[in-house]
C-alpha cells in the first residue's frame, strides 16, 4: 500500500469519516468494566483539571532537565575536573548518560506504560525515590565512576519515570490546545537551564559538592513529592486495562511521513545543542571574559521560555509544515548570519538570543507532529511524541563525536567573522546546514495531506 492510499481506516492519508481521538478515549471509558461515565470526567483544554496538571507539568519539567542541563563545561563538569583531575576522560560522559537515558528511554517506557495503564503512578513514585537516591549518591561519591553511576545513570532512570508519566497526560488533557500546553510545559527547560545552573554556581562555590548535591536531592524530593498528585490522568484506566492490552496500530511506521519528520527532528537534534557546549569556548577563543560565554547561555535559555510557548500556540492555529520551514530557514539563517559573523560580546549575544528564539523553541512543535500522524487511535500520540524524541536524543549523541571531528580539522585561517576563529568554521557551517535540513520534515505533506 502506497503512502497516498487512503482506503485503509487509521492510514495516514485518511480523513473521511474519522473519529477524534477525543471521542474514541470517552468510548473507551464507556467500555464494560469501566463504571466512570463521560459526564463524570474532566473537560479537556481547561479547568481546573487540566491547568493545575499543566502548571505542575511545567515545574517538574523545570526542575529535571534544567538541573540535567546544567552540568555543562561551566558548571558541574567544571567543578569535577578540579576534584577529579585524573579523571577528565571520564566525567563529560555523566551529563551525556543522564540525559541521553530520557531522550531514548522516553518511548519503550511509553510503550510500556500504555500497555500497563495502572502503573503509571508507580512509575512516577519510583522515579521520585531513584532520581533522589541518584543526586544524594552523587554527593557521597568518592570516584568520578560513582558519579557517573549516580548522577549519569540513577538520575537518567529516575527523570525518565517522572517525565514519561507526566508527558502522556498531556495528550489527555489537551486536544485543541495540545500545542500551547507543549509549549508552556516544555518551557520550563529553558527556565530551568537558566536558573538552576546559576544556583548550582554559588551553592559549589560557597559549599562544595557534597552539600550543594545533598541540599539539592532533599529539595527536589519535597518539591517533586508536591506536585505528583497533581500530574495525574484525566482518564482513569477501566477495570478491564489489566488484562487488556490497547491495540496500537502501528501502519504509520510503513509511511514516508513518519520518516520525513522523524529524520528532519534528528537532524535537528545535531546542532541544537553544539552552541550550549561550544559558545564558552569560542567566547575564550575571541579573548573575551569566560563569564561572556556563560552570559549567552542564559540569554538563550531565557529566550527559549517566551518562544516555546508562543510557537506551541501559533502550531495550534496554523498548518505545521509551514512551521517547520519558518524554523529551519531562521535556525540556519541565525547560524550562518549570526555565529558567523559574531566577533565580540554584542554579537555573541545576540546570536544566542535569536538562536534560543528559533532553535530552542522547535521542541514545541513535536506534539503537533503527532496530529499529522496519527487521527484515530487514542494510544498512539505518546508513543509518537516518544519517538521524535528520540530522534532528537540520537542527534544529541551524534553531535559529540561529528562536532569533535570538526573542531580538529584544519581552521579557515583567512575567513571573515567567525569562520575564522580557530576550528570554529566548519563547526558553525555544520550546524547551520544540519539546522536548514531539519527543513525536510515540511516534506510530508508531499505524500499527505494535512
Amino acid at each position: 500500500m502506497s503512502p497516498q492510499d487512503t482506503s485503509r481506516p487509521g492510514s495516514p492519508g485518511n480523513h473521511d469519516g474519522r473519529r477524534s481521538v477525543g471521542q474514541l478515549q470517552l468510548d473507551e471509558e464507556r467500555a464494560p468494566g469501566n463504571s466512570t461515565t463521560s459526564n463524570a470526567l474532566p473537560r479537556t483544554d481547561g479547568g481546573w483539571g487540566a491547568w493545575s496538571y499543566l502548571a505542575s507539568a511545567t515545574a517538574l519539567d523545570t526542575l529535571i532537565w534544567g538541573f540535567a542541563n546544567s552540568y555543562g563545561d561551566t558548571v558541574f563538569l567544571d567543578h569535577y575536573n578540579t576534584i577529579y583531575p585524573k579523571s577528565s576522560g571520564l566525567l563529560p560522559i555523566i551529563g551525556t548518560i543522564s540525559m541521553g537515558i530520557m531522550y531514548l528511554l522516553l518511548a519503550p517506557f511509553t510503550l510500556y506504560l500504555t500497555s500497563h495503564p495502572r502503573q503509571r503512578q508507580i512509575a512516577t513514585w519510583l522515579g521520585l525515590v531513584i532520581l533522589s537516591a541518584g543526586l544524594i549518591g552523587a554527593a557521597f561519591a568518592e570516584t568520578a565512576g560513582t558519579l557517573v553511576l549516580t548522577q549519569g545513570v540513577l538520575y537518567g532512570i529516575g527523570g525518565i519515570l517522572l517525565w514519561c508519566p507526566t508527558t502522556n497526560y498531556m495528550f489527555e488533557w489537551f486536544s485543541n490546545r495540545r500545542g500551547l500546553a507543549a509549549g508552556i510545559m516544555l518551557s520550563g527547560t529553558g527556565a530551568g537551564g537558566l536558573i538552576l545552573p546559576l544556583i548550582s554556581i554559588a551553592m559549589l562555590e560557597k559549599y562544595g559538592k557534597r552539600t550543594t548535591l545533598l541540599s539539592m536531592g532533599i529539595t527536589f524530593m519535597i518539591i517533586l513529592a508536591i506536585l505528583i498528585p497533581f500530574i495525574r490522568p484525566r482518564l482513569p484506566p477501566s477495570h478491564s486495562a489489566a488484562t487488556r492490552r490497547p491495540k496500537i496500530d502501528w501502519e504509520f511506521i510503513k509511511h514516508t511521513p513518519f520518516w520525513l519528520l522523524w529524520i528532519g527532528v534528528l537532524f535537528q537534534g545535531c546542532a541544537a545543542f553544539l552552541p550550549t557546549t561550544y559558545l564558552p569556548s569560542y567566547a575564550t577563543a575571541l579573548s573575551l571574559s569566560p563569564t561572556i560565554g556563560t552570559v549567552s547561555i542564559a540569554m538563550m535559555n531565557t529566550a527559549r521560555v517566551p518562544a516555546q510557548t508562543f510557537l506551541g500556540h501559533l502550531a495550534d492555529k496554523m498548518g505545521v509544515r509551514k512551521l517547520i520551514i519558518g524554523m529551519a530557514l531562521a535556525s540556519g539563517i541565525t547560524v550562518f548570519a549570526g555565529w558567523g559573523a559574531a566577533k565580540n560580546t554584542g554579537g555573541l549575544i545576540g546570536f544566542s538570543i535569536a538562536f534560543g528564539m528559533f532553535a530552542g523553541s522547535y521542541t514545541a512543535l513535536l506534539s503537533s507532529f503527532t496530529k499529522v500522524l496519527n487521527h484515530d487511535d487514542p494510544h498512539l500520540p505518546a508513543i509518537l511524541y516518544g519517538l521524535f524524541y528520540a530522534a532528537r536524543g540520537i542527534g544529541s549523541i551524534i553531535s559529540g563525536p561529528i562536532s569533535s571531528a570538526l573542531m580538529s580539522s584544519t581552521p579557515f585561517s583567512h575567513a571573515k567573522g567567525g569562520y575564522g576563529v580557530q576550528s570554529y568554521g566548519a563547526l558553525i557551517l555544520w550546524t547551520g546546514a544540519a539546522m536548514t535540513l531539519s527543513g525536510i520534515g515540511a516534506g510530508y505533506k508531499t505524500f499527505q495531506e494535512d
